[in-house]
């Protein structure tokens, strides 16, 4: 006897024959359903499991294979360039040391090289070398190592936008070149003698003269010879400051002959640029004096160092009296704007740098060149 078994919905019937349809339920076929249903759940279960276990074996594998980045490798000379070696050694602190320091607990008194405005050098690329050890010069009092670097470093992008091409030289590129490369050798002239620890010391005689002669050449114009040579000068800052030294160093001597270093037109301009378009703008109110103390800092220090070379010996109308006290009027106008910087005081900032100019209209009256 044939059994044929239908399924409807979730209903099963069975047939027979000569039996009417529907007579007989069973729940044969639908318990025979769930059971494959299930079947197909539990094999759906352990293939998703089996694919798991394949792909955590994987990331783990790949996580085991990835490399470590490998350790910086430190230019030592820049390293050294950037950071003290000792803090102690008797050239970077300013003044006398805290009792703590001192031997026995007393303060003892010494002094350190640095001018006392700003804080002390922080270059430790100063050599001693080829007799260019320090002096009692005096520099560290009037100007700070850190102010002759950050100094040189400016004057280099002002030296990149004067010295681009012969035509341009040729029209005003050369009068720039000659006021940059006075400022230049007469930072590397105060360089040359400094009196305690300064970057580029033992390269600082043969860039003083080189840039010396290239700004005594371009007081002539800025014809095709002047104009070669400022762009070797030009090539020579960017090695001097990207650390790989003078390209031409010479056997020149640490002290500095200021008559044939320095012109005094060129200082002049220099120091009218500090005093006119920076420190009188930055201490006409109490707001610009507030948010350009750090540039004021560093002016000031150009301005003292400016004053002390126009009356050095050597310099035009340097043995005059009148002259040289009008240089001690500038250098001491300077110096209190620094005081000023210190005390936090911009009505004596103010004062400080109407003084100097004071002194530099007196000085005009009587002295041009």
């Amino acid at each position: 006897m044939m059994v044929e078994i239908r399924q409807v919905g979730k209903r099963s019937w069975r047939e027979q024959p000569g039996a009417g349809k529907g007579q007989y339920r069973s729940d044969t076929v639908a318990f025979w359903d769930r059971s494959r249903w299930l079947r197909r759940s539990i094999a759906m279960l352990l293939a998703l499991a089996a694919v798991s276990l394949t792909i955590v074996p994987s990331n783990a594998q790949q996580k085991s294979q990835r490399k470590r980045v490998a350790a910086p490798q430190w230019d030592k000379k820049e390293v050294r360039r950037i950071f003290f070696e000792n803090a102690f050694d008797g050239t970077v602190l300013i003044g006398e040391r805290p009792a703590e320091f001192g031997a026995g607990g007393k303060p003892n008194g010494s002094k350190v090289a640095g001018s006392g405005s700003s804080g002390g050098t922080r270059n430790q690329d100063a050599s001693v070398g080829d007799g260019a050890g320090a002096t009692e010069s005096g520099w560290a009092s009037r100007i700070d190592g850190s102010v002759i670097e950050d100094e040189v470093k400016a004057v280099r992008i002002e030296v990149d936008e004067c010295v681009t091409n012969p035509t341009d030289f040729a029209g005003r590129g050369y009068k720039l070149a000659r006021m940059h490369f006075t400022t230049l050798a007469m930072l590397f002239g105060i360089a040359s003698e400094y009196d305690g620890n300064v970057r580029w010391k033992s390269d600082a005689p043969s860039a003083r003269d080189a840039f010396a002669r290239a700004a005594a050449n371009a007081k002539a114009g800025g014809n095709a010879q002047v104009y070669a040579e400022a762009k070797a000068r030009k090539q020579d800052l960017q090695a001097l400051i990207g650390g790989e030294g003078f390209a031409n160093k010479t056997n020149a001597e640490a002290k500095t002959v200021w008559g044939q270093t320095c012109d005094r037109l060129p200082l002049m301009q220099r120091l009218e640029l500090s005093q006119s378009m920076r420190m009188q703008p930055w201490t006409a109110d109490k707001a610009g004096f507030k948010a350009n103390k750090e540039s004021l800092l560093h002016e000031a220090q150009i301005v003292a160092a400016i004053g002390e070379v126009l009356s050095r010996e050597g310099m035009a109308d340097a043995d005059a009296d009148e002259y040289t006290a009008f240089c001690h009027s500038l250098k001491k106008g300077a110096l209190d704007v620094l005081e000023a910087i210190k005390l936090d005081n911009d009505d004596l900032a103010r004062k400080a740098v109407g003084d100097i100019n004071l002194s530099c209209d007196k000085c005009h009256g009587s002295y041009r060149n």
